[in-house]
């Protein structure tokens, strides 16, 4: 059997050979337009510079972007080098005359339009490219550029340029703005916060943005009208080579409208059920106007103290900004709109006027599934959740949610509800949200940043076929803002969880008698932890090709209990009860970091570092069960099922079960991901998925698991698992079907294969994954 199944992936590797060498040797412009030439990348730029800084190469930079226009089949998005064979050109080739249905499907479905010499135009790129330099301060610079056909294909040709940077110019002298007056008898000194100084080398976009940090400053101030169009910037370049001298100032012309600092008169807040109705309600609240019809369906407190501009005051574009985003955070409505009017020219005053539009008061979902596993269990899901906005007149979300799913083996046992035939889970969940911190005395009060409060009630029941049957219930109180845009806080000062195993079959009963640990970690015990978890995410911010998302949480569990037990006289170290149940105690630490370079709009590279620990310690020397790390699986390593690798060089029993005693207390994984279009919503990967979990302490029934019985650091790193594979996603917008396949490289226990390729077979290397969602 293994010298068919070698011989047949001989064949194939020679019939994928063969076709590869067929494809590189078909050509590739036989259908071109007439007089037109196929594009095939650019050479190395030819740089000619007198000197070399950080400027020179930012600015260098810069202008390539111009010039980086990759060809067909690029490799990684580069415009110098592509692939050596070019399936899209040969079918494209091959079936652009073909008017029959077959040829037009393959046509459709396979074929790359080539790029052509002529819609590159490497005159022009080399014309913005030099304005670029310019922008930069090299105001003497040339860009040129040449064209070479190929000797063997003169219909393919290659775009060649060459920058001639000259003298970089710098501020010899700068006139900044006059000292501006302001409300309440401040100013603002143009040339103290200005970042552009004397000496800096001259660029366009630091002028930008200095012209952008003006306006907003006085807009902040109360100068509502003001823009960056009201400010003028002269250089002069001629009085010395390579000095420049910059003059700021106000265009001629300005109304005096933008020269003042404007006051907010009346507020009036309308709150519509209806878009484009009349309202015919008022009332007059903390100095704003609320207008409606009837009832008035938000509480007035929780209105008024979300507009920031108040009667009285000097215009803020921040509080305006405030103002409309804490109206949107409320969750009650539909649509926020808000809109200023000068009503005294010659006091500037401004009235502010919000229409806020009701949203529907009910939202609900209902979702089917079936699942297909490969254990043989198969079976339906079904979930439903129904939630009501603005519950109690605060912006609350009051919802609720059932799920369950029934899975067999056994076609003819559909229906036996006996214990160890079927499986089934059951779950409700009800929770309350709200857009504010909700504790004594805080409940009232609203900040200028994203807060929200979260309370869950969650009950379980999971039914296993042929081990056991659990019942989990859950109480939590979440409490999460955003002090800064790129920086979310949680906090969890109460998380209860009590897992009741209720029922166990002698089958289960038998696999945890030969597992202490993991009996352990399955007894019925109450959790009782607290929770912080910091999360980073810079995909607001402007970083254009790069995207970090980093999140990390510290949990700890029992110690305030156990405390209070050692102070009334319990041995710390003594197993202690809660309501007749054992706690767990423990600290846990995990922390994840996403990194993603998007290289073009066809091509992603995206990696994550993840890794994670749990100490036990006083009232319990196992973690639970739920809170302990695993691998393997379709967000894991990829080649390798789910707990199907570690911990360490553990080698698994080969009963089916094993899998069970698969979890640590130490998790380490890095995945590596290159993302790029194949045609249309359908996209492929290429991947690299590596890891590993380990104890903390030594456990006689999984030799070679722990910390402890690392050896060396070789021994270290060949207990890290190691897998690739390619994947497929298709992208429906608002979610991502993606059925991947890993190949495992190496399996961090010794195997009958001597090396670092230790896969025993062919098939025990392969991992498939069908998932909703990317991996990370």
């Amino acid at each position: 059997m293994s010298n068919n199944r070698s011989h047949l992936s001989s064949r194939l590797l020679l019939t994928l050979l063969g076709m590869i060498f067929l494809l590189g040797g078909c050509s590739t412009t036989a259908n071109l337009p007439q007089g037109e030439h196929l594009y095939i990348g650019r050479g190395k730029t030819k740089i000619i510079s007198e000197e070399e800084s950080k400027e020179m190469k930012k600015a260098i930079t810069m202008a390539e972007e111009y010039i980086n226009v990759p060809p067909n089949g690029a490799l990684f998005g580069s415009p110098r080098f592509r692939l050596p064979v070019q399936p899209g050109l040969w079918v494209y080739n091959s079936f652009a005359q073909d008017s029959s249905w077959l040829g037009k499907k393959v046509y459709s479905m396979f074929a790359s339009e080539p790029v052509l010499l002529s819609s590159v135009n490497p005159s022009l790129r080399a014309q913005l490219a030099q304005n670029t330099l310019k922008e930069h301060g090299y105001f003497q610079a040339i860009v040129t550029d040449s064209v070479a056909f190929l000797e063997k294909d003169s219909l393919q040709a290659k775009a060649f340029y060459s920058m001639t940077l000259g003298v970089p110019y710098h501020y010899d002298s700068i006139s900044y703005l006059p000292k501006w007056s302001l409300p309440e008898g401040r100013y603002y000194d143009h040339a103290k916060v200005s970042a552009i100084k004397e000496g800096d080398q001259f660029n366009l976009l630091a002028i930008q943005t200095d012209r952008q940090q003006i306006s907003s400053y006085l807009r902040e101030h109360g100068h509502y009208y003001f823009s960056p169009e009201a400010l003028a910037y002269e250089i002069d370049t001629i009085a010395r080579s390579g000095k420049a001298q910059m003059r700021v100032r106000l265009k001629e012309g300005i109304r005096n409208r933008v020269l003042n600092p404007w006051k907010i008169g009346g507020v009036t807040l309308s709150v519509l059920k209806d878009i484009g109705e009349e309202s015919k309600d008022s009332i007059a609240f903390e100095g704003v106007t609320l207008r409606f019809n009837g009832e008035l369906p938000v509480r007035k407190t929780a209105l008024s103290r979300r507009v920031f501009l108040k009667p009285g005051a000097y215009y803020s574009q921040t509080s305006e900004q405030n103002t409309l985003q804490a109206l949107s955070r409320l969750g009650a409505f539909a649509s926020t709109n808000l809109s200023l009017h000068p009503v005294d020219t010659i006091n500037h005053i401004l009235n502010l006027h919000i229409v806020a539009n009701i949203d529907k008061p009910w939202d609900t979902s209902i979702e089917a599934l079936f699942k297909l596993k490969s254990n043989g269990f198969r079976g339906p899901g079904l979930a439903w959740s129904a939630a009501r906005r603005n519950a109690f007149g605060g912006g609350e979300r009051l919802s609720m949610s059932l799920k369950g799913s029934y899975e067999w083996q056994d076609l003819k046992n559909i229906f036996n509800s006996k214990l160890g035939i079927n499986s089934y889970e059951l779950g409700m969940d009800l929770s309350l949200s709200a857009p504010s911190i909700l504790l004594p005395g805080l409940s009232e009060n609203l900040y200028p940043f994203p807060t929200t409060t979260d309370f869950t009630l969650s009950a379980s029941m999971l039914h296993r076929a042929r081990y056991f049957r659990m019942v989990s219930l859950g109480l939590s109180a979440t409490y999460m803002f955003n002090r800064w845009m790129h920086h979310k806080h949680t906090i969890v000062p109460l998380r209860l969880k009590y897992n009741l195993l209720s029922h166990r079959t002698d089958e289960f009963n038998d696999i945890l008698s030969k597992n202490t640990a993991l009996g352990l970690s399955f007894q019925n015990q109450f959790i009782p932890e607290i929770a912080y978890t910091y999360t980073f995410d810079d995909i607001l911010e402007d970083k254009g090709s790069h995207h970090l998302w980093m999140e990390y949480s510290l949990a700890e569990a029992g110690n305030l209990i156990n405390l209070l037990y050692t102070v009334s006289g319990k041995e710390y170290n003594t197993t202690k009860e809660l309501l007749g149940i054992p706690f767990a105690q423990y600290v846990k630490l995990t922390g994840d970091v996403h990194y993603t370079y998007t290289i073009n709009s066809k091509q992603t590279i995206a990696a994550r570092l993840s890794a994670g620990g749990i100490f036990t310690y006083g009232n319990s020397l196992i973690a639970p069960y739920s809170e302990q790390f695993y691998v393997g699986g379709a967000n894991s390593i990829r080649a390798f099922s789910v707990r199907s690798i570690g911990p360490g060089r553990y080698v698994p029993s080969s009963g089916q079960y094993s899998f069970i005693d698969q979890v640590g207390d130490f998790k380490l994984e890095a995945n590596l991901e290159w993302r790029f279009r194949l045609l249309g919503s359908l996209h492929g990967a290429l991947f690299l998925d590596a890891g590993n979990i380990w104890l903390l302490r030594e456990d006689s029934s999984r030799i070679g698991g722990s910390f402890a019985e690392i050896r060396s650091a070789s021994d270290f790193f060949n207990q890290i698992a190691l897998g690739t594979g390619l994947g497929i996603r298709y992208d429906l917008g608002l979610l991502v079907i993606r059925l991947d396949t890993g190949f495992g490289l190496h399996l961090p226990y010794e195997t009958s294969r001597k090396g670092y390729y230790n896969i025993p077979s062919f098939g025990d290397a392969l991992g498939v994954h069908f998932a909703i969602g990317y991996p990370f």
